[in-house]
């Protein structure tokens, strides 16, 4: 089997693969540590991605003596990356690049990570582009509280796997749940419509966090997949199996 890490701004995730198949998910390193205990003796490699402290998770890997590539720009991939500064692109958005390629069979591809922030990952001839990246969510409500001296901060979580039908706010509460979750609708509605216009057969996924919340408001044809990261991962290893 193989052990995919993914170490975001706010939570380690995991999953054991048995070929392409999850054979077993969870969250936070004392789930993982319970999970190797358990497995360790299948585990034949481990990939980890992280744009976060991964110290703990590693020093983890090596107690069990299972073999770990950790994702960095240089890591060969199962796709090309064209981005310009491979040192700063974050391996969660190649992850995504590389998974969306190998479930579009090679279509052009663009992959919305809606977590603290959102990234949008265009793949396109068997290659990594690029994309664009900007707030998340829980990120914007939390930017209208800290850098105005009245507006509260709203807890939207309520919301979260919901539709949201609210339009002219009647209150503050109210008019910044609006500007919000309508701006970000609209934001990732505009974005992929400029991709459609630009490339014919366009696929368009979306993962993270905020995943419900999206594949529940988004008028766009769009395919969701919460363990994309992790998924991802998992081809690299087994590409190079």
């Amino acid at each position: 089997m193989h052990l995919a890490i993914d170490i975001g701004n706010t939570v380690l995730k995991f999953a054991l693969f048995d070929g392409e198949r999850m054979h077993e998910k969870g969250s936070g390193i004392e789930a993982l540590h319970q999970s190797l205990q358990e497995n360790a003796g299948k585990v034949s490699r481990a990939i980890m991605a992280s744009v976060a402290d991964s110290l703990l998770a590693m020093e983890l890997i090596r107690k069990f003596n299972i073999p770990l590539t950790v994702l960095l720009h240089q890591t060969p991939l199962p796709i090309g990356n064209l981005y310009k500064t491979p040192q700063t692109l974050g391996s969660d958005r190649l992850t995504l690049a590389v998974a969306a390629h190998r479930f579009f069979g090679g279509a052009p591809a663009l992959v919305i990570g809606a977590g603290t922030c959102i990234t949008y990952n265009f793949v396109h001839e068997g290659n990594f582009i690029g994309g664009a990246i900007s707030p998340g969510i829980t990120m914007r409500f939390q930017a209208l509280n800290h850098y105005t001296a009245k507006l509260p901060l709203v807890d939207w979580q309520s919301y979260r796997d919901q539709h949201y039908e609210g339009l002219t706010g009647v209150n503050s509460q109210d008019s910044i749940l609006s500007g919000v979750l309508n701006g970000v609708v609209q934001e990732i509605e505009g974005t992929i419509s400029q991709y459609r216009q630009r490339y014919s057969g366009l696929r368009v996924a979306v993962t993270g966090g905020d995943m419900a919340f999206l594949e529940k408001n988004l008028k766009n044809d769009i395919f969701a997949r919460p363990d994309m990261v992790l998924e991802g991962l998992n081809y690299i290893l087994l590409d190079h199996a």
